[in-house]
């Protein structure tokens, strides 16, 4: 066996991934026969860069999104298995951040920021210093890329899922577009809509911080004039729609359907749960440290620089399934 692919196959570097699975599967067997374990001091020494990624995050929301911390789970997962440690920096600080990376001999950057300015800045410097780097969320940048989940056609199959179960008329709780995700959410919903052949009511689509007043009128519209379902950008915002129409004395989910995304803790012991939608987030974190050390996935990016991912539907009592109810009958 040439021993130059050993070497690659043991310091599990870029060139690694292209060796065959059973190759490296065999060589890896082989060396722990041996007893072999790397030095990776002297691999540092040798190579000017030490087996460390550095992961560039807001502090406040690790600690206040729960998707931010599924994905760190991911992250630390897969450095594990990898043999490769983590360093969380702060985005508040990014040059003095940068210069510890690159101080630290650290080559691979996983930034999980959602700031546009932050992002930029982040690309200009490791253009600069020469770094390899990944994003979660959001877009690519200059020449790097970005992991995310498909909005669009996450939301767009909120909307079928929604029309399948005999709902016509849908609307959307929105906020405003100040991310990627949620322009990309309501354009998906849109396509949804379209696809099934519905019509997408203005007054049904509310995209705000608030959106109790607009739902306080649309709830007091006459049965046949009001949305009998909604699709909810974030779960919140879903498990909210569903307690203002219970104190409007709507029947849920008779009356009132609502389909969210996020599939979070609130969603889950809301006083009617709500079906919604699971993002592979641990997955993505995952996938964003392999992509940093070189493997590439086997399905392109799009036109944005995204890998994007999938989200699976979670179904719980939120969603009226008025065919299912005309077949009982």
């Amino acid at each position: 066996m040439n021993h130059c692919v050993v070497s690659h196959v043991l310091r599990n570097d870029s060139y690694a991934a292209k060796v065959r699975p059973e190759t490296r599967q065999r060589i890896m067997e082989l060396a722990r026969k041996m007893g072999y374990r790397r030095n990776t001091l002297a691999s540092a020494v040798r190579t000017g860069q030490v087996n460390t990624i550095a992961v560039i995050l807001n502090f406040d929301a690790l600690q206040n999104i729960p998707p931010a911390s599924q994905i760190i789970s991911g992250i630390m997962m897969e450095t594990a298995v990898r043999k490769y440690s983590v360093k969380i920096f702060s985005e508040s600080e990014l040059t003095k951040a940068f210069q510890t990376i690159v101080e630290n001999r650290i080559g691979k950057v996983i930034s999980v920021s959602v700031d546009h300015a932050v992002r930029e800045k982040t690309a200009e410097l490791a253009e600069k210093y020469g770094l390899d780097l990944v994003y979660a969320y959001e877009r690519g940048h200059r020449k790097f890329p970005a992991v995310n989940t498909d909005n669009v056609e996450m939301t767009s199959r909120a909307v079928r899922y929604l029309a399948e179960n005999g709902h016509k008329r849908i609307g959307l709780l929105c906020s405003p577009h100040a991310l990627f995700f949620q322009s990309e959410r309501h354009e998906g919903f849109l396509k949804g809509m379209k696809e099934c052949g519905l019509k997408a009511e203005p007054r049904w689509i509310v995209c705000a911080e608030n959106h109790d007043e607009a739902l306080d009128f649309l709830l007091t519209l006459p049965a046949g004039q009001r949305p009998t379902a909604f699709v909810a950008a974030v779960d919140a915002d879903g498990v909210r729609a569903l307690n203002r129409a219970w104190k409007r004395g709507l029947r849920i989910p008779e009356e009132f359907s609502v389909i969210g995304i996020g599939d979070t803790e609130s969603a889950r012991l809301a006083v009617t749960p709500l079906t919604t939608f699971r993002e592979s987030l641990q997955d993505t974190g995952k996938l964003l440290v392999r992509m940093v050390l070189g493997d590439k996935p086997d399905f392109p990016p799009d036109e944005y620089n995204v890998y994007r991912t999938h989200a699976k539907l979670i179904e719980r009592e939120s969603v009226f399934h008025k065919k299912s109810l005309r077949r009982k009958k």
